[in-house]
């Protein structure tokens, strides 16, 4: 399985239950007790799935599943709950929620529902791209591409769209529909260590 997967959950059994259960089948996983943390993970692109417990003190998991749905539409959010009322799992799933594993968690379950989600978010990711993808000019994409042609050259997307004469959401669009295509990578730097503030760059690849 490629997916990465993340786990949000006040309860630290829960956290060492799901880990152990991932060791066993040989995936990786990332556990916090804070759901900022696990929401910085989305942000950054650092995790494809995310398991949220329902009840947490800090956030709710309705607001850590909705926060996380704002930030992406391809991230998968599986929500932790004993809960067993229609009423929270439809308000769950209006915030964002893909679906539900009960505590306490089984091995089955847990396997069964990972697998599942990690072969159906490929389409998702594919069919969101294609959706972004839509309406970029082949023209508008070379240029761009040709902001690149120094090998030495790293551009954030303010630095490409203020080169190009392009507004900023567009030049992201360009930039990240050419790191789709292979032509582009995108790594994240941060701007100085106190403030750890991170930044997308661009630069061509190695051949």
């Amino acid at each position: 399985m490629d997916a990465v997967l993340g786990i949000v959950d006040d309860d630290e059994s829960t956290l060492y239950t799901v880990k152990a259960m991932a060791d066993l089948l040989g995936w990786s996983i990332t556990a916090t007790m804070q759901p900022k943390e696990a929401l910085e993970w989305i942000r950054k692109s650092e995790i494809d799935i995310l398991l949220v417990d329902y009840h947490m003190p800090l956030m709710s998991g309705i607001d850590v599943i909705r926060s996380a749905r704002q930030l992406s539409a391809d991230v998968v959010l599986i929500a932790l709950t004993v809960e067993e009322n229609p009423a929270v799992a439809a308000n769950l799933m209006i915030a964002g929620a893909d679906d539900f594993v009960s505590k306490p968690i089984r091995l089955a379950d847990f396997s069964s529902r990972i697998l599942l989600h990690s072969e159906l978010l490929k389409y998702r990711v594919e069919e969101h791209w294609q959706e972004r993808s839509k309406g970029l000019s082949e023209k508008t994409a070379r240029r761009v591409l040709q902001l690149f042609s120094n090998r030495e050259v790293r551009l954030t997307t303010g630095e490409a769209a203020e080169t190009a004469s392009l507004s900023y959401p567009a030049m992201h669009r360009y930039l990240e529909y050419l790191v789709k295509k292979g032509q582009l990578q995108r790594i994240t730097e941060y701007e100085n260590v106190k403030s750890g503030r991170p930044k997308n760059v661009y630069f061509k690849p190695d051949q």
